[in-house]
């Protein structure tokens, strides 16, 4: 994940410090404007001292204590706020607070209730929280819609949606808000230590040189302190570029996921997948609808679609593009409400049936690959983890195992999406346009492996070619365009 670089050029340097160097000899006043030389000579000076590298330790551990509170309270408010309107509400006057009360007032104010030694953690908490926050919120914000009903209908929670849906979108705006807010941190830290004068930190350092007008002494610790910041900034960020493939789950780096990637060769038959939950003694299902109407404003999209669908026989809705087909799967699979009608198990109409689907669009974790994505919503030791390379194999991925989504084609991305949707426990398999973009040896792969796997299950599939009813040996719905 590239972003914008912040090299400064050599030259840019180099025309500054001659800059600064004119000046100095203009003024020819060491106490109003050391030479570069002269501070560089300080510096050196410093360099060798112990105590000045104390000094360096002192606000390093009381910044970088701020700077972690900050940043975890930051981003678990954030998430509360995210899942909770109340507690962004309630939040908001202390963000707002955060970040407008100056660090002067705050370091004043603190000093009341704190020992100088400690005044620079508070402060930088309180600078770093808000950013931390609003980058977080605005990131969690930001999530996919598409990607969030996918990880609802499949059931797929907890760490691994984080890690795979959440993350690769929330990960910028986390590393831009730590980068920055880790800079921020070092000059409000120092700035409270020169207020609190705490003894040995560098703001005590800082206010020794203004008192006795070492105005190089004064340049040399800011330099020194600058050079603090970014090393500290440069090994954030380095941290950051390692974790991020770790936390976003990306191809190669989730181990636990793509566990024994080789080696299981065998798909199991659909008599030894646990699909049929609490299906009746006979084995059978069967799924009702009556009388489904749906509209968006004033466009009706469905108008009194009934029909049954059991186990053991495919059925197609046909319909040319927009005719309402993706509506009435979405009605199915609870992620749309019909305006009238309703949808119901004939043998257990209390029961609640357990549905996957391959949507349209695929709606895959990019970063991860291929077997991590079909893994997603089974457990870790379950018949389905353990059949998945094989299953993908079939499907014709074998060497595209551990490839990332994203780097995969359109065809491929469409039967990696079918082998999530075969493999997550269901009793209702919802296809849309399951066939998009393969060709005909594809298609008459994919459409065997539903008919082997799925004799148990109740399958519906939207699509608009007759081929596909032909190859799945489906029965028809005609869905007539409103």
């Amino acid at each position: 994940m590239r972003r914008a670089s912040s090299h400064i050029a050599p030259w840019a340097i180099a025309v500054w410090l001659v800059l600064w160097q004119v000046a100095a000899m203009a003024l020819a006043s060491p106490i109003l404007l050391p030479s570069p030389i002269a501070t560089a000579l300080r510096l050196v000076e410093l360099l060798p001292d112990p105590a000045f590298w104390a000094r360096i330790a002192f606000s390093l551990a009381r910044i970088a204590g701020g700077f972690a509170l900050g940043a975890v309270f930051g981003a678990l408010g954030a998430l509360a706020s995210a899942r909770w309107r109340a507690i962004e509400e309630l939040l908001a006057p202390v963000m707002a607070l955060a970040k407008s009360v100056p660090v002067a007032s705050i370091t004043v104010l603190a000093l009341i209730w704190l020992r100088a030694s400690n005044l620079a953690v508070l402060v930088v908490f309180l600078v770093v929280l808000p950013l931390v926050y609003e980058n977080t919120l605005q990131g969690l914000r930001s999530t996919s819609r598409q990607l969030d009903e996918a990880a609802e209908l499949l059931r797929i929670q907890g760490l691994r949606r984080l890690r795979f849906f959440v993350m690769p979108q929330l990960f910028p705006y986390l590393h831009a808000a730590l980068v920055t807010a880790l800079g921020m941190g070092w000059k409000a830290g120092v700035a409270a230590e020169v207020i609190g004068i705490p003894a040995g930190s560098l703001g005590e350092a800082l206010y020794d040189a203004k008192i006795y007008f070492d105005t190089a002494g004064l340049f040399a610790v800011t330099l020194a302190t600058v050079g603090a910041s970014t090393v500290t900034t440069w090994l954030m960020q380095i941290v950051l570029a390692a974790l991020e493939p770790v936390a976003c789950g990306a191809a190669g780096h989730a181990k636990r996921l793509e566990s024994h990637a080789v080696g299981s060769s065998q798909v199991h038959t659909p008599a030894g997948r646990d699909t049929t939950g609490k299906a009746a003694e006979d084995g059978s299902l069967a799924l009702r609808l009556e009388g489904i109407s749906k509209s968006f404003g004033n466009k009706p999209v469905l108008d009194n679609v009934s029909f049954d669908a059991n186990t053991g026989t495919p059925v197609c809705l046909m319909a040319p593009s927009g005719s309402g087909k993706t509506t009435l799967l979405r009605i199915i699979a609870g992620l749309e409400t019909p305006d009238t009608g309703r949808t119901l198990m004939t043998d257990e109409p209390k029961w609640l049936p357990r549905i996957s689907m391959a949507f349209q669009d695929d709606r895959l974790a990019d970063q991860a690959s291929a077997l991590a994505n079909a893994r997603l919503a089974v457990a870790p030791g379950s018949a389905a983890w353990d059949e998945a390379p094989a299953l993908l194999e079939q499907l014709g991925l074998g060497e595209r195992l551990l490839s990332a989504a994203g780097t995969c084609s359109g065809g491929e991305r469409r039967r990696i999406a079918l082998a999530r949707a075969l493999l997550t426990p269901h009793e209702i398999l919802l296809l849309d346009e399951p066939f998009t973009g393969l060709d005909d040896a594809a298609r008459d792969t994919c459409a065997r492996i539903i008919r082997e796997r799925e004799r148990q299950s109740i399958v519906l599939v939207a699509t608009h070619d007759r081929e596909d009813v032909e190859r799945l040996g489906a029965r028809i719905i005609h869905i007539t365009a409103c």
